[in-house]
């Protein structure tokens, strides 16, 4: 396995990323990765938000245009988070704290997309009304993604936390 992980290192986008003759591409990585949850949290906590009764005036059919955004934040985070891991595969790919993030993000977009299908795109739903079990839902993507940010976040001290290994 180990031979893999570095054989995925030095890869043309690995070796990219992480030499140092590339050292603007690391933070131009990162910032793409950046931007991407902030277009997943910032969308997703605006409609959970307003599932969950703040800013109740405004109406529900509205917020269904915030989907492309999160769902386009999310592919900004995957391929950015795809070439970080690429980068530095030996320390990064094992890292208990990235497992917990991966896990996390499994789970929460299948949610995403459920509450964007039986609560947005339902034909049935009254769009005057927050349906049954959307409270619960949102409640859940916003303390999901609020862990994934955390959690990368966290990724950076791995050496701290867990020692040098990480």
């Amino acid at each position: 396995m180990q031979d893999f992980l570095i054989a995925l290192e030095q890869t043309t986008m690995g070796k990219f990323i992480h030499e140092s003759s590339s050292l603007w591409a690391f933070p131009f990585v990162l910032t793409v990765h950046t931007f991407g949850l902030c277009f997943i949290f910032g969308a997703n906590t605006l409609v959970s938000m307003r599932l969950l009764g703040v800013a109740s005036i405004l109406p529900l059919q509205p917020l269904r245009r915030l989907f492309p955004y999160m769902w386009f934040g999310l592919g900004l985070t995957i391929l950015s988070g795809f070439a970080m891991a690429i980068a530095a595969a030996t320390k990064r790919l094992f890292n208990p704290i990235l497992l917990v993030k991966l896990v996390i993000i499994a789970v929460a977009v299948p949610i995403m997309w459920r509450m964007q299908k039986k609560i947005f795109e339902d034909p049935l739903i009254d769009q005057n009304v927050v349906p049954p079990g959307a409270k619960p839902i949102a409640a859940s993507q916003i303390i999901m993604w609020l862990i994934v940010m955390t959690a990368g976040r966290l990724i950076a001290y791995s050496a701290t936390i867990f020692g040098d290994g990480y």
